[in-house]
């Protein structure tokens, strides 16, 4: 016993090696290859497109002219660089210590992009700024000089030249324009109240550019060099040299495994090569042991062999049996779905093909509208001789479309279209619940055992059954908080559909179906179906479970429903309990229980006589 418990220990001590040397023995994946190439190239391309915006800002501001979109585009590259490598960073392996290097340096990359971004968007709204008031100056400046030397206002006009000359010259990167001369013109020239009386707009502009140049040069340059003396080429590399630090410790522990998984490879071939030599012997006498006894067993296997051809024929026999008896009454169901579910389907079909008749008249309506209203706006000042008669076009088409509002009647028409389209969609929304009804329904026929939300399957049911219930009975429903239980999610179901057909079908003119579900105990739920129909009589109560026992007319029931139903309870190990009274109505009580305590072999005997009969109701789903 001893040496046995040793030897256990032994072999589980070296399969657990080999499982560990196996494991990391494993190739790298290619993802982390193409991460580490990815963070290299996409720091290195940083690097140098931080350089290129540094440099296209510096000119800019050397040339007093705008970035221009290369700027902005190189801003934002340089902001979303951190989203490109956020994933090729997280695919970098590596233990504890080596992850946190990796995410510090990160971290500090995506600070000092977003520091950097900042910068550089600042300064590029500002040179734009600043440009923009420059220009202003040289353009319009000449001509508000001459409009106050023609209201007579030579002494402001030559402050005005004075501070407009300048401003032009502060712009410049070495100007020896004093800020403090031009910031003096500018008080004095908006406190002189002539200026005010004659010309306040121009002059406004002009002064609030003025005051623009003077206020973002120094901060312009200042933020550049803020942009310059940002460390993003040296974060970025600090995280390139981290993430190759790790993918190649990764590589090489690889390597090391592979090393150690050689070298235990051959010491178990020697180690087996060993224990087949001590082997051998025993074999000898055992296959001395098995000659005796196959002499001893030939008269036996040639008993049992003709036994259980016997045997297997008459199990053919009867499966076949099963299989045509469960595939009438699975016939006899779907009939009855069918039929319901294409005359559910066709109601909704028809007003809907009604409301789209109606928004397509609507759309033709608002179509014209919209067509008026480019034709309308498409007008082009330069395709008339002068502004008056651009205007008086533009004018009286929109006097017609306002015309066309007032006659098409559009509001109302746009809303009854809503109307129209919300309808339609409550329609889809019933064709969409009963396909997936019959969806769900038709596929849950090919899990033998699994979980079962029972109220859901309930409702299922009465989705599928709603066209022989409604003109027949009332649903009432009282579900209770019952757990998921294991059965055969497509007999439980066809357990539901008999029972509630067959107590629609009780009912003469109309009455009313009661549905109860609820815990009976810990391992057990009940499901009650009641109904106000005809009951049956004492003498039938016990015959209701016989095989091709019915109370219907010839050709309207097999007399297979209640057998199977209580067949597919009883292969669940749950039990079926039956309340009757002439007159007043039935109850059909489903116990199940909540865990099946084996596989339910009656059930899955019975799965394998339904499959002949679920072929089309997949099919009909799909079509649906």
């Amino acid at each position: 016993m001893q040496r046995t418990i040793l030897v256990l220990i032994l072999a589980i001590a070296a399969l657990t090696l080999l499982v560990s040397f196996a494991w990391q023995s494993r190739s790298v994946p290619a993802d982390v290859h193409v991460a580490q190439n990815t963070v290299a190239t996409e720091t290195a391309r940083l690097g140098e497109e931080f350089g290129t915006l540094l440099a296209t800002l510096e000119s800019a501001r050397q040339n007093s002219e705008k970035p221009g979109e290369a700027a902005r585009a190189l801003e934002v590259r340089l902001s979303t660089s951190p989203e490109r490598l956020s994933l090729a960073v997280a695919k970098i392996p590596g233990n504890r210590s080596q992850r946190e290097r990796i995410q510090n340096n990160f971290q500090g990359l995506t600070a000092t992009v977003s520091q950097s971004s900042t910068l550089a968007r600042d300064v590029i709204a500002e040179q734009n700024a600043f440009v923009d008031s420059l220009t202003y100056l040289r353009d319009a400046g000449p001509q508000i000089i001459q409009q106050m030397r023609n209201s007579g206002l030579e002494r402001v006009a030559a402050d005005t030249f004075q501070l407009v000359v300048g401003a032009v010259g502060f712009a410049s990167p070495n100007t020896a324009v004093q800020e403090y001369e031009l910031r003096r013109l500018l008080v004095t020239l908006g406190r002189d109240q002539r200026i005010d009386q004659n010309m306040p707009e121009d002059l406004s502009k002009l002064l609030s550019a003025a005051t623009m140049v003077l206020n973002t040069k120094a901060s312009i340059r200042s933020k550049l060099g803020q942009l310059v003396e940002t460390p993003l080429a040296p974060t970025a590399a600090s995280l390139a040299v981290a993430v190759d630090d790790v993918y190649r410790s990764s590589v090489a522990a690889v390597d090391r495994a592979r090393l150690m998984l050689s070298i235990y490879a051959v010491v178990m071939l020697v180690a087996v090569g060993l224990i087949a030599y001590g082997l051998q012997s025993s074999y000898r006498v055992i296959n001395r042991t098995n000659r005796e006894l196959a002499s001893l067993n030939a008269s036996l296997e040639q008993r049992v062999t003709e036994r259980t051809e016997e045997l297997q024929g008459t199990l053919s026999d009867l499966k076949e049996s099963q299989v045509q008896l469960v595939q009438a009454e699975k016939m006899s169901s779907l009939g009855q779905l069918v039929a319901g579910i294409s005359h559910e389907i066709n109601t909704p079909l028809l007003y809907l093909a009604n409301n789209a008749t109606l928004i397509q008249e609507r759309i033709d309506l608002l179509q014209r509208f919209v067509q008026t209203c480019a034709q309308a706006f498409g007008l082009r000042a330069e395709d008339y001789p002068d502004r008056a008669a651009y205007q008086a076009k533009f004018v009286q088409s929109l006097r017609d479309l306002k015309i066309m509002m007032r006659d098409d009647e559009l509001e109302s028409n746009l809303q009854e279209a809503k109307d129209l389209a919300k309808d339609s969609i409550d329609g889809l929304a019933d064709l969409t619940e009963i396909a997936q009804s019959l969806k769900d329904f038709s596929r849950l026929d090919r899990a033998p055992i699994g979980s079962f939300d029972v109220n859901a399957g309930l409702d299922r049911t009465l989705v599928i059954a709603r066209n022989i219930v409604k003109h027949k009975a009332e649903i009432h429903k009282f579900y209770g908080e019952i757990p998921e239980i294991e059965c055969a999610p497509s007999q439980i179901n066809q357990v539901f559909l008999n029972l509630i057909t067959n107590a629609a079908q009780a009912i003469e003119t109309q009455g009313e179906i009661v549905i109860t579900t609820k815990q009976r105990d810990a391992r057990h739920v009940a499901i009650a179906i009641s109904d106000t129909g005809c009951g049956i009589p004492e003498e039938n109560l016990s015959k209701i479970r016989d095989p091709f026992f019915t109370t219907k007319e010839v050709g309207t029931g097999t007399g297979l429903g209640l057998s199977i139903v209580d067949e597919i309870i009883r292969g669940h190990g749950g039990e079926l309990l039956v309340e009757s009274k002439v007159g007043h109505g039935s109850t059909f009580t489903v116990m199940l229980p909540v865990k099946q305590r084996t596989q339910a072999p009656q059930a899955a005997r019975a799965d394998e006589g339904m499959g002949a009969a679920e072929l089309d109701v997949p099919e009909l789903a799909e079509a649906v």
